[in-house]
């Protein structure tokens, strides 16, 4: 009995290493680019944090930072950073690099 389940495992095993993953998103590497196409798509919608990596990866911006209104933000000018800003409603008011 105990010969059965040792081999059912390795079996079990051996299967399990041919199933293919799914790839990975590719990381952005920046400059952020926020075009007609990122900004028709978000703008105006509702913020939603689950959407954050969506929404960095379609700018290939390698950092992004949500703003709401009366945040406090540095003014260093970082050319691979995305601001999501949004209004008092939580919709996404602007897209913009820096």
């Amino acid at each position: 009995m105990r010969k059965i389940v040792i081999a059912a495992l390795a079996a079990g095993s051996a299967l399990g290493a041919c199933v293919e993953t799914p790839p990975m998103a590719a990381t952005p590497t920046g400059p952020c680019r926020v075009d007609d196409a990122v900004r028709m798509r978000y703008v105006g919608t509702d913020f939603k944090l689950r959407d954050r990596d969506q929404i960095q990866r379609d700018a290939n911006a390698r950092t992004a930072r949500v703003l709401r209104p009366d945040d406090a933000a540095t003014m260093d000018l970082r050319e691979d950073r995305l601001n999501i800003r949004l209004g008092e409603d939580g919709k996404i008011d602007a897209l913009d690099c820096g």
